[in-house]
Parts: structure tokens; C-alpha cells; sequence
């Protein structure tokens, strides 16, 4: 009879605990000549990009001079991921640039990353990274993943 009411004390125990607290959403972090600033995400989903939060008031807006790198610095749950790097740009001559991703990782294999315009003159207009999430979509080149979470700067002056 003992065992019998730890057994069931230890599995009410076990019903009632409370949930595990959801983890906050990764901060990511710009170096800009020498400054760091953490980034919160504007766009956070869950794994199967079913539960979507959006909070645009996260999108970093700082100068960033002609010619300038932005550095960016993952956390080891991001970088444990599929992430990549979105640049827009303005040419010397004025012209802007669609959206380019410079550079895309495997799981575990970076955590930083330098963008740059690729011209001389050229001046960056945002830096994006972007989370893979748990789904595939059909894109033009074959199974594209979609983005789960995503970090902006966007360059002003």
C-alpha cells in the first residue's frame, strides 16, 4: 500500500507541475565600426512557422557610413540552424539594388558574418538575417525553407 501512494503521489506530481516557460525570442548583434547593438527579431515563429509574432518597432534604424561592414553575430541556437544574410543596397550611381542574400550557412557551421556592398561608393540600405524554420516551400530553384525568424538594420542618413 506504501508504494502504491508514493507511486501515485509521484505521478500527481508529475500532472501538476507547471509548464516549462517558452525560452524568449534570440537576440542577434550589428557591430557597426566598432559599436555593438543587439537586435531583438521583428518576425518570431515557432519551429513549424504556425505561431507567428511581428513587432516592427524591433527593426534597428542607424547610420552606416559608404563602404562600412556590418558585422553579425549569431547565437549558438541560431547558428545551430539554417540561417542566412539578405543585403540592400544603393549603387554609387544612385541605383537601388533588390534584395541579395550574400551568404547562407549549414547548421553549426558559422556564427558571424561581414556584409558588404559589393561596389566601392556603394551604401548598404538594410541588413536581414533570417532563421530557417522546420517547413520547405517549392521556390524557383527547388525546396526552399521558410523563414522562422528574422533580424533587420535598416541605414538611415
Amino acid at each position: 500500500m506504501r508504494k502504491l501512494l508514493v507511486l501515485v503521489v509521484l505521478v500527481l506530481a508529475g500532472c501538476t507541475s507547471a509548464p516549462e516557460a517558452e525560452p524568449p525570442p534570440p537576440t542577434i548583434d550589428f557591430l557597426i565600426a566598432g559599436k555593438k547593438t543587439t537586435a531583438k527579431p521583428f518576425l518570431y515563429c515557432d519551429v513549424k512557422v504556425e505561431n507567428c509574432k511581428r513587432d516592427n518597432t524591433a527593426m534597428l534604424k542607424l547610420p552606416v557610413p559608404p563602404g562600412t561592414p556590418v558585422k553579425v553575430t549569431v547565437p549558438k541556437d541560431v547558428s545551430d540552424t539554417p540561417w542566412s544574410v539578405v543585403i540592400q543596397y544603393r549603387t554609387a550611381a544612385g541605383e537601388q539594388r533588390a534584395p541579395v542574400t550574400v551568404a547562407t550557412f549549414a547548421p553549426g557551421k558559422e556564427t558571424s558574418f561581414e556584409a558588404l556592398p559589393p561596389g566601392a561608393g556603394d551604401q548598404l540600405q538594410t541588413v536581414e538575417v533570417k532563421q530557417a524554420g522546420g517547413v520547405l516551400v517549392e521556390g524557383e530553384a527547388g525546396p526552399e525553407a521558410v523563414t522562422r525568424t528574422a533580424w533587420s538594420l535598416q541605414v538611415t542618413g
